[in-house]
Formats: structure tokens, sequence, C-alpha cells
């Protein structure tokens, strides 16, 4: 024979449960929609220190050949292009990555064209290793 009682405590014990996970369903949203804000002023207090910052690159010891404006879906960055001369007297191409403001990235990149007079910033570049005898 069926326990009606039973039955009755375990649909009300279901009822229960379902409330308490509606309830932490909507705390669970209100707590990651409280972390997405906090993260959401975080990166704009690091945007905001990051484009305020001044800086300077010295050119005479920075191999450089490029000075770029790149971006992807969330911001902007400056990537300088460099040589970097290994042990055996190789160049390697490389890249910097860096976070400025526009009008930092528009200072550095007249501070490369017109600055520095090296043969590393001639836009003809240098080929690295031994050269081949032309017949």
């Amino acid at each position: 024979m069926f326990n009606f009682w039973k039955i009755a405590d375990l649909k009300d014990e279901i009822f229960h449960l379902n409330k308490r996970i509606e309830s932490r369903d909507i705390q669970i949203e209100r707590l990651q929609a409280e972390l997405n804000k906090m993260s959401l002023e975080k990166a704009d207090s690091i945007k905001k220190d990051v484009e305020t910052s001044e800086f300077e690159i010295d050119w005479k010891n920075m191999d450089a050949f490029s000075v770029e404006r790149m971006g992807d879906n969330s911001c902007a960055y400056t990537v300088i292009g460099y040589y970097l001369t290994d042990e055996h007297n190789i160049k390697h191409v490389h890249e910097w990555k860096f976070y400025c403001s526009q009008e930092q990235h528009n200072k550095l990149a007249k501070e490369f064209k017109d600055g520095v007079t090296k043969a590393n910033n001639s836009s003809v570049r240098e080929r690295s290793g031994p050269r081949r005898k032309r017949k």
C-alpha cells in the first residue's frame, strides 16, 4: 500500500529545494553582475592610468625599425619592431607591444621618424648573416 503522507512529504521537500535553487540562481546572477561591474571599473582605472602615463624610449640604444598602432576587439596598442642581435651576431626580429594613448603613440612615432638617424632606422632592411658572392 502507498504511503500518501510520505509522498506528500517528498513533494513538499522537492518544492522547497526548488525554491532554494531559484534563490541561489538569483544570488549567482547578482554576484556575477557585481563581479562584471567591478571588472569594468578596474579595466577603466587601468586604461585611465595607462593613457595618462608619460614615458620615453632611448631610441639610440634600441635597434628599432618600426612603430605601429594596432588593436583588437577590446583596445588599441602600440608595437615597436626591433632587431635583437644574438651571441652569433645574427639579428632577429622582435616586437614590443605596449598600451598607451593615441597621443603618446603619435609622439613616439614622430620621435622615431624624426629623431634618430641611424642605419637601423633606414627604410631599407639590412640583411643578417653572410652574403653570397654574385656570379
